[in-house]
């Protein structure tokens, strides 16, 4: 019944198609027709909270199969979908959309898909356009990681993001990499209890998301605030090791250290511990979440970081700034922003790495300036490699010009800057030149957006 459904609809869709050429039916209230039936298409055939992704992608490409839209290509976790130029109009510049989906919130991402579609639809005349719909998937951007970018590659690139606004951004942040690092000498330790505190969470979310009561913590900066919370107490104890788990791109979900506490302070440290994980359930309650963190005895190391070494991951830990790092508190703008990407006290040295976020090269440059100085005053060694823009359009390019008069930046809006993680961040490392905007959307306005869209297809 579901398969029947789809074809209905793309049938429709096709007939709607056919009657716009004869001039019956006005444009706009066309799209607007088509964009509702699509949408109650999928609601019909997807009435549950939650779906699987690959019978998304059956329906998709049964509803392509019948609207006569080519299937350039289909994996576990993307399909691209492709809308040959029309006759004459062969040269005309070619147009790629993206936009994601996450099967687990289906019924909040139906109106993306329904105007992603009717987008590609949309214009009577036009170049070649291409739409993928890929899988993101607990904060994974399963779809993106494993696309053929070479099937996207165009003249325009549109990202839309279903939003609480209407923005254009035009470009990534200034992006840096800064490191700290200290020779990391071992000592037998006089102390007798080991303990092994790790915290884990879901491995795959944004560390520049920092909307408030949405962004996880950061399991190397709770552990190091213990940590430092501890040893400020005054409670005497050494750091035998402090690792991590993570993946390039995201928070990493996972840290672990290894202490050795003097018998008269593990009641206290329990203690703060305690507390902590507190903090922890607090915040994850808040977030519907779940997560590991857990203190236990385990067997004694055969050494343990010498006091000098753990003093400076103690510093560290309690100096350094990271989350949301610049901010201005009338507007709420965030001009700058970091996380701890990793720690490691392997290989007889200690590392620990950050990831910078600025808007402009001179914020980034503040932010990597103040980390030079915390560097020196927790006597550690820094270096940090010359920051660049994570992505950014052609400016002047009729892309920027004809969408950012389309959809004018509002007052009350950040900036046409982004500082969030987005798909574009990916698509810019594979395909360097690729000329492409964010179109962020309230779902209310999605009939707004396919007329901006097909107006700049068919007047490019």
């Amino acid at each position: 019944m579901k398969r029947f459904l789809a074809v209905i609809i793309s049938l429709i869709f096709a007939l709607t198609l056919v009657l716009s050429g004869c001039g019956e039916i006005d444009r706009d209230k066309e799209l607007k027709d088509i964009q509702k039936t699509t949408e109650n298409g999928l609601e019909d055939t997807f009435a549950e909270e939650t779906c699987d992704f690959e019978l998304l992608l059956e329906y998709i490409e049964s509803w392509a199969k019948n609207a006569d839209i080519e299937i350039a290509d289909k994996t576990k976790h993307s399909i691209i979908l492709k809308n040959p130029a029309t006759k004459g109009h062969e040269s005309d510049e070619s147009t790629s959309l993206i936009c994601s989906v996450d099967p687990d919130q289906i019924q909040t991402q139906i109106k993306v898909i329904s105007t992603a579609t009717t987008a590609l639809m949309g214009p009577t005349k036009h170049g070649s356009i291409t739409l993928a719909i890929s899988e993101t998937k607990n904060g994974r951007m399963l779809g993106m990681e494993n696309l053929d970018y070479s099937k996207i590659k165009s003249d325009n690139l549109i990202q839309l993001q279903p939003s609480t606004s209407n923005t254009i951004l035009t470009s990534g942040a200034d992006n840096a990499s800064c490191i700290f690092t200290a020779a990391a000498n071992t000592k037998q330790s006089h102390y007798a209890k080991a303990y092994e505190i790790t915290m884990s969470m879901a491995k795959y979310t944004d560390p520049y998301n920092f909307v408030k009561g949405s962004n996880y913590p950061n399991p190397i900066n709770v552990i190091g605030g213990l940590l430092a919370t501890a040893k400020s107490s005054g409670r005497l104890f050494d750091i035998a090791s402090f690792t991590y788990e993570g993946k390039t791109g995201y928070t990493p979900y996972s840290a672990t250290a290894v202490v050795v506490i003097d018998d008269n302070n593990v009641e206290s440290f329990i203690k703060k511990f305690d507390k902590s994980y507190e903090n922890m359930e607090e915040k994850f309650e808040k977030l519907e979440d779940n997560f590991v963190y857990t203190m236990t005895e385990t067997d004694m190391p055969e050494t343990v970081l010498r006091d000098k070494v753990s003093n400076h991951i103690i510093s560290l830990m309690y100096t350094l700034n990271t989350g949301i790092c610049n901010q201005d508190e009338e507007s709420g703008i965030v001009y700058s922003t970091s996380y701890i990407k990793s720690i490691s006290t392997s290989d007889d040295e200690f590392k620990l790495l950050i990831d910078v976020r600025a808007r402009g090269e001179e914020n980034l440059n503040d932010l990597t300036s103040e980390y030079e100085v915390t560097s020196g005053l927790c006597n550690t060694d820094f270096a940090c490699k010359k920051g660049s823009k994570i992505w950014s359009a052609a400016k002047g390019s009729t892309l920027v010009d004809f969408f950012t008069e389309a959809v004018p930046l509002n007052e009350a809006e950040e900036s046409d800057i982004s500082l969030k993680t987005y798909e574009t961040d990916l698509i810019a490392k594979k395909l360097s030149k690729q000329n492409m905007i964010i179109y962020t959307f309230d779902k209310g306005d999605r009939t707004d957006v396919i007329l901006n869209i097909t107006h700049f297809i068919e007047e490019n």
